[in-house]
């Protein structure tokens, strides 16, 4: 008579990714034992620093409410129109905004996988809400929610993101994961071609394993691969996430067969105020993103715009402008408003960022340190360029200026004029192991490193250059839970290492 045994799976990390790998592999009958780097204070990686939005496919109005009922204040209606976001849009707009270079079949699994795997959250007491993020709202007395808009988890501004972790550690610790705070994965033991343990520590301690899932995040927090792999004017740029993503589960899967995979020069990066410290705690909120940039410009210290600031609303623009920041003399930028638009700014998107207010062109290229004619010329040039009418929309772009806005195009001329101070913060690295969409580490012939997977941001091939906002969070959940729930299963089938 055979018995099924239960494998014993080590997952590394305990953010959104890990925590999601450990549930999934637990369900599929594992023991699991979760490794998390920093203390409890420390739990959910960069997810616990995000703003809670998951992008996901659905058909319309039904899908979102089996999620929740829950509304912001002002999105309460008795009535949702939706017009279908469906798998096909969400991975051609995911693939497009990757220059086309993101693996179709990552691409394909995190859009079919992702409306269950939001249901699955919500499942395990994480409470998702209808927002205003891409433009929802209520006209006579019907929410009208546009193609491919977020859901947020509960809560305010920045702190959203832990508000997905707090059920989740919950859940996990009511099911019998073992998490072991403080200990770091220090390598992948392998043996016979798999993988038979985990060292933890400095070291010299060794847990046997049939399997190690690394969701261990990206490399950001290392000064050192930072100046290699993005260049050495980010050695020292400000972080908006976890101080505990150095790379070191994705080097220890390297070491253990896995192999590259990504755009390892580049990352999500956004404009932040600089006066706001990097995050400690989980609990804590990071540099808030000053998000409104695509409702006026950006501007250098020598007074001059450098990048299109309205491709669309924030959520699909925002993870680029930290690079291009940086690209800039002393890598940083001005986002001036006027009295048109600057309201709506101090209210969703500056946070607790002090505004530069001044009355005159003169008085604000004086206040923001950069040459007022050359400032005086920008801004008369892109006022030019606009289109004549008196309002701000989508659909309204300027011409005849290098570099455009494409969208939103006002013209810059009712003061009192504001200005907001912004330099480049990295969230996290797109270069990272390469995995199948169940989450298995792929070697450097293409074929799986046996009893090693990753998910999350420290996989590459998905992310490239750009993505979607929400889509980040979702794809640590979708791959996170798909890699616990492959490891588990293959394990328990696997011969028992030696």
């Amino acid at each position: 008579m055979t018995h099924t045994r239960t494998p014993t799976i080590v997952v590394a990390g305990a953010g959104l990714t890990g925590l999601s790998a450990a549930i999934s592999a637990r369900e599929a009958g594992a023991r699991v034992v979760l490794l998390e780097k920093g203390g409890r204070e420390d739990v959910g990686g960069n997810a616990a620093f995000s703003g809670g939005l998951f992008l996901f496919r659905y058909d319309g109005p039904d899908d979102l409410t089996s999620i929740t009922e829950d509304f912001e204040p002002g999105m309460e209606a008795d009535r949702i129109e939706a017009p279908p976001y469906t798998r096909h849009a969400y991975a051609a707009e995911l693939s497009a905004m990757s220059g086309g270079r993101a693996e179709p079949r990552l691409v394909d699994a995190l859009a079919e996988r992702s409306l269950d795997t939001v249901r699955w959250l919500a499942a395990k007491g994480v409470r998702f809400t209808f927002n205003r993020t891409l433009g929802a709202e209520v006209r006579d007395g019907v929410l009208h929610i546009p193609p491919g808009q977020v859901l947020t988890c509960v809560g305010e501004g920045m702190s959203r993101g832990f508000e997905v972790i707090r059920p989740l550690l919950a859940h996990a610790e009511r099911i019998g994961v073992e998490i072991h705070w403080s200990t770091p994965l220090a390598e992948v033991r392998r043996g016979n071609g798999r993988v038979t343990g985990a060292a933890v520590g400095d070291g010299s301690r060794t847990v046997p394993v049939d399997a190690v899932v690394i969701a261990t995040g990206g490399f950001q927090a290392s000064g050192e691969l930072r100046r290699e792999h993005l260049g050495p004017e980010w050695e020292t740029a400000r972080l908006r996430g976890t101080r505990l993503a150095t790379g070191d589960g994705i080097q220890a899967a390297l070491r253990a067969g896995a192999e590259k995979a990504g755009t390892w020069s580049s990352c999500h990066s956004a404009a932040v105020d600089p006066t706001m410290p990097s995050p400690g705690r989980s609990a804590d909120s990071p540099p808030f993103p000053l998000h409104g940039f695509w409702l006026g410009v950006l501007v250098n210290r020598d007074g001059e715009r450098f990048v299109d600031e309205g491709p669309g609303p924030w959520v699909r623009n925002y993870s680029k402008m930290g690079k291009a920041i940086m690209g800039q003399p002393g890598c940083e930028a001005f986002e001036i408003f006027d009295q048109r638009t600057a309201p709506r700014v101090a209210d969703e998107f500056a946070g607790a960022a002090v505004p530069i207010v001044a009355h005159t062109v003169v008085e604000l290229a004086e206040r923001i340190g950069v040459p007022a004619d050359r400032l005086a010329h920008t801004l008369k040039t892109f006022n030019n360029a606009c289109p004549p009418g008196d309002t701000i929309s989508e659909d309204r772009g300027t011409s005849g200026i290098t570099p455009p806005k494409s969208r939103w195009a006002a013209p810059l001329d009712r003061p009192p004029y504001v200005a907001y101070h912004a330099v480049a913060g990295l969230t996290f690295t797109f270069g990272g192991i390469r995995i199948d969409p169940d989450g298995r580490a792929l070697g450097a012939n293409g074929a799986p490193a046996p009893g090693l997977y990753a998910a999350g941001e420290a996989i590459g091939g998905l992310f490239h250059g750009d993505y979607p906002g929400g889509a980040a969070l979702m794809r640590a959940a979708v791959f996170g839970r798909a890699a616990g729930h492959t490891a588990a299963t293959e394990a328990t089938s696997a011969p028992r290492p030696a």
